[in-house]
């Protein structure tokens, strides 16, 4: 996940686990916990990596093979 604030942003990466889901669990537990001035952030993160569209990433090159 990915919140960021103002017009020009400052992103802020707040969750990491084993998982695409564990990281979502985890941003989305300490997400309530920042509190930034017109703070936006997205519900999206991770969603399409779930549904089996992350081997995009690996074929077009921005992952290395597990």
């Amino acid at each position: 996940m990915d919140p960021s604030a103002g017009e020009n942003g400052m992103p802020l990466v707040i969750g990491k686990g084993e998982t695409v889901g564990a990281a979502r669990e985890q941003a989305y537990d300490r997400i309530d916990d920042i509190v930034i001035p017109s703070l936006h952030d997205r519900d999206d993160i991770g969603e399409r990596w779930m549904e089996g569209k992350g081997d995009k990433l690996l074929a077009w090159g921005y992952l290395r093979p597990a």
